[in-house]
């Protein structure tokens, strides 16, 4: 790597992490503000259920659940948010080179202004690398961290809920009174088993249900026929395979859930719902190909608005850069709606990609004609 790539990468670096830090502290900061309630309660509550404890221990611990609760996030804000940073910065790093005339002597000594691309292309493809393994090794270990609400803080799962009524692939229902991912139980559930016009066959209940790896186990089980099928059988121990596991439930109860996971755990997920519920599996197929996409599009939007920074002639970079914002707004908010939004009558894993193939020429036009 030349003297020039070196110098314009480490530039355009710094001026990621400096964005990050800024848009990280910012947000942080919104959120504190707006639940610092929540934070002391829980502070107090933890640390002395009684209510009698000091307050600089109350303040204390209100810090540390305060990092406790954003670490995971910020790492999951550091995927959603490397597009903008990455336009962002490329332009906070032209607009210093213009300003110190940098690009004036690049041409002087005879190169093209795309020779000043290629180390800011280098370092995005680096970062979107980066965010690609941090999504698939980091986020899936800490998925019940993120879907921890304010007043579950301190808590390592996402928390106790109900399963109202959900399908599975063999057309039976479940519900449970409460579900807990950590402990992998349903409390108080219910398997209706249901015949081919949809009409329940048999009802499986008990108190106590615990996921064995590959069914669901109870020691203690009311099997009852429903239509006249005869008498039931109770305190039986009962088995109940299903692709209902703890994590398609928690996928189910928590929509953010599935942006957590990896690549080869939502194929798992659709291999086990089968010829399930079709949106689940729409939704699952749409997170899986959107996360492509979204970063192909994040490399799109930021060759399209490289030529309203990277300038012949000094001048304006601030009517450059409001002529530059728009379009990288649109193409980076286009892409992820694009994403993430289901099209009626087009396939989930065609959909998502309708952004990166409307950006793409627009791209290869940018890159084959600017004025350097």
């Amino acid at each position: 790597m030349k003297i020039l790539d070196r110098y314009i990468a480490r530039q355009y670096a710094t001026n990621i992490v400096s964005l990050y830090v800024i848009l990280f502290a910012f947000v942080v900061t919104i959120d504190v503000a707006m639940n610092l309630d929540s934070f002391w309660r829980v502070a107090g509550g933890k640390a002395s259920p009684d209510g009698e404890m000091g307050t600089v221990r109350q303040f204390v611990l209100t810090v540390l659940l305060i990092a406790d609760y954003w670490w995971p996030k910020l790492l999951s804000l550091f995927n959603t948010m490397l597009g903008l940073v990455l336009a962002g910065s490329m332009g906070f790093t032209c607009v210093q080179m213009v300003r110190h005339r940098e690009l004036v002597a690049v041409l002087a000594s005879g190169q093209s202004l795309r020779r000043v691309a290629l180390p800011i292309l280098g370092v995005a493809l680096g970062l979107t690398a980066l965010a690609g393994l941090n999504q698939e090794m980091i986020l899936p270990r800490i998925a019940p961290l993120l879907a921890r609400e304010h007043n579950q803080v301190g808590m390592r799962t996402a928390g106790l809920s109900n399963v109202s009524m959900v399908r599975d692939a063999q057309d039976r229902l479940l519900y449970a009174r409460q579900f807990d991912p950590a402990t992998k139980t349903l409390s108080d559930f219910e398997f209706i088993e249901r015949d081919e016009k949809g009409l329940a066959t048999r009802r499986t209940y008990g108190e106590l249900a615990t996921w064995d790896g590959s069914a669901w186990m109870s020691e203690s089980a009311t099997i009852e026929p429903l239509g006249g099928r005869g008498g039931g059988m109770a305190d039986q121990p009962v088995r109940i395979e299903t692709d209902l596991d703890p994590i398609a439930l928690v996928v189910r109860q928590y929509a953010s859930y599935s942006q957590s996971l990896s690549w080869g755990q939502l194929g798992q997920l659709l291999q086990q719902s089968g010829q399930g519920e079709g949106h689940v599996r729409d939704r699952l197929q749409r997170t899986r190909f959107g996360r492509v996409s979204i970063a192909l599009t994040n490399l799109l939007s930021l060759v399209l608005v490289m030529p309203f920074f990277l300038v012949r002639v000094p001048g304006n970079m601030l009517r450059q850069a409001l002529r530059g914002a728009p379009v990288a707004m649109v193409a980076l908010i286009g892409g992820t709606v694009g994403a993430t939004a289901p099209i009626a009558g087009v396939s989930p894993v065609i959909s998502v990609f309708i952004p990166v193939l409307v950006l793409l020429p627009l791209a290869i036009a940018v890159t084959m004609s600017p004025r350097t």
